[in-house]
């Protein structure tokens, strides 16, 4: 039998991602899980913000972020960037975390996180405490060691070894092993299916 919990957003572990908000001179991380691909083509990320956060208010300014992807060895840092404030603290100087100039925007990226995405707003919507942001990939960069030509994605999953979120929890976690793959595990039942 099911039990009811209510309206509620706890869902499975999603990313947790640094976004990088402003340029050289202001630069600001801030730590977000609402943080998701909205569309293959054109190539457009979809980030979460609350309206009263100094993040947001950078860019609407620039009208661009960076999505950064820490591992898991990191989320201490990743932590402080989500329960400190960018109007008060350089959280670049607090982490010891390296902005990389991007190639396509003025937002830096993080050099310790082995995976970063650099974005330009394309839409915003509110939604409720909230504004949604898609953003249009521009550009993608993943460390050289965890490149893997051979992986549909360019790169080895397991070698960034990506942190992940349970918000509802309030717990990081990394991610497990590999079940199988996609557009191809289920195949099995598909034929199945047909000759029933």
């Amino acid at each position: 039998m099911k039990k009811q919990l209510g309206p509620s957003d706890a869902i499975f572990p999603v990313p947790a991602a640094l976004i990088v908000s402003g340029t050289d001179e202001d630069a600001n991380i801030i730590t977000l899980a609402w943080v998701g691909i909205a569309s293959s083509t054109p190539p457009t990320i979809g980030i979460s913000i609350r309206q009263s956060r100094y993040s947001l208010e950078l860019i609407r300014n620039t009208g661009e972020f960076s999505v950064n992807f820490p591992d898991a060895s990191i989320f201490k840092e990743v932590d402080y960037c989500g329960i400190t404030t960018g109007r008060r603290r350089n959280k670049f100087k607090d982490t010891g975390f390296t902005p990389l100039a991007s190639k396509k925007i003025k937002s830096p990226i993080i050099k310790e996180c082995p995976y970063n995405i650099e974005c330009r707003v394309s839409q915003e919507i509110i939604i409720g405490d909230y504004v949604h942001i898609l953003g249009e990939i521009l550009e993608s960069h993943v460390d050289g060691d965890k490149a893997d030509k051979s992986k549909r994605a360019g790169f080895d999953l397991l070698k960034i070894n990506p942190l992940v979120y349970f918000a509802e929890a309030r717990e990081y976690w990394t991610v497990g092993e590999k079940l199988g793959y996609g557009f191809s595990a289920g195949k099995a039942i598909k034929e199945k299916s047909k000759n029933r």
